[in-house]
């Protein structure tokens, strides 16, 4: 009964408030602050409808904030605590808007999959609030799909969980920094024992303050990217990702045919498919989802999954997504475009 209460109260705000303009997507325009909410920001909607989510998340307690934000219309994203420990961000999104409201409080546990997150891949147990086993892996995270059953799962690269096939490392957990967080569990599917494709299918998280969104994260302070459907890997076509190590929008182009020498050879050396591209990576982006420039509206279409760093130039190359869908005989889960 107090959500329903506080959803019609923030619906009585936004329908009580002057028309506005919609604001762009990609940035974050900052809100004037509403009480105790220190930070409003929001990307593709309006700020009264940013201040009307904040009065209402003010209007519980911090470990209801995802059962506000449904109730509001919204989806959450994730919730971490602020740079002075005292404050903690929440992220949720609306089809291609997002917003970002800071308060203070504890944080809700409130976390999830989505592009770009840092794994961490073990053979030993992962304990939240221990330190990762030795020969733990950092990798990221690339796009949600839906398998042949009707489950979500997480993709990442094949080399990260051991090389050749063989899952050496088959604990997995969505890294919340500085130690292990969200725990996702085993491996469910390694594709490269059966295919020439550097691809892991992981477990995503289930729960009310799970969450399992088809964006790429792009931080706290970026709203996120939402993820429309798939791209063909055309030579020449303008690519990104965003990895644990090299950071958010990482960008460039596909290499044209003069580059498919050097590709057979790393396919060969490999033993696996691979597309290489003009952009800088390094250890840890291994996994990362590349996705095509994002277009004026904030989404990206899903090209592949960043397998390879070549050793002398550290440039990026990726395994084409269309194979491992097709071996998965799965699909990319998209956002709403509203």
């Amino acid at each position: 009964m107090r959500l329903a209460v506080i959803a019609v109260l923030a619906a009585l705000l936004i329908a009580a408030a002057p028309a506005a303009a919609q604001t762009p997507v990609g940035v974050y325009t900052p809100c004037a602050p509403v009480g105790a909410a220190s930070i409003v920001e929001v990307s593709g909607a309006t700020c009264e409808e940013a201040q009307a989510v904040a009065v209402a998340l003010l209007s519980a307690p911090p470990a209801d904030a995802a059962s506000v934000l449904r109730a509001a219309g919204w989806s959450p994203l994730r919730a971490l605590v602020a740079p002075d420990g005292v404050e903690h961000d929440l992220v949720a999104i609306r089809g291609r808007a997002a917003l970002r409201v800071r308060r203070s409080g504890v944080p809700p546990d409130l976390d999830g999959w989505s592009t770009g997150r840092e794994l961490l891949l073990a053979h030993g147990r992962l304990v939240p609030g221990q330190r990762a086993p030795n020969g733990a892996a950092l990798c990221t995270s690339a796009f949600l799909i839906s398998l042949p059953s009707g489950r979500l799962g997480g993709l990442s690269a094949a080399h990260c969980a051991g090389l050749g096939g063989r899952v050496r490392r088959g604990n997995v957990v969505l890294r919340r920094p500085p130690e292990p967080g969200v725990l996702l569990g085993r491996v469910v599917r390694n594709v490269q024992r059966t295919r020439p494709l550097d691809a892991l299918v992981l477990p995503v998280p289930a729960g009310p303050t799970r969450t399992a969104n088809a964006v790429v994260d792009r931080g706290i302070e970026r709203p996120p990217w939402t993820v429309a459907g798939v791209a063909r890997p055309l030579s020449g076509r303008r690519i990104c990702f965003t990895g644990r190590t090299s950071g958010v929008d990482r960008c460039g182009r596909i290499l044209r045919s003069v580059a498919r020498p050097a590709e057979r050879a790393l396919s060969r050396d490999l033993g696996a498919i691979v597309r290489c591209t003009s952009v800088r990576a390094a250890k840890g982006d291994s996994g990362a989802g590349v996705y095509t420039a994002p277009r004026a509206d904030g989404s990206v279409r899903a090209v592949g999954i960043a397998v390879i760093v070549t050793p002398i130039v550290g440039v990026m190359c990726f395994t084409p997504l269309q194979p491992v869908l097709g071996a998965l005989r799965a699909q990319v889960v998209t956002a709403p475009a509203r």
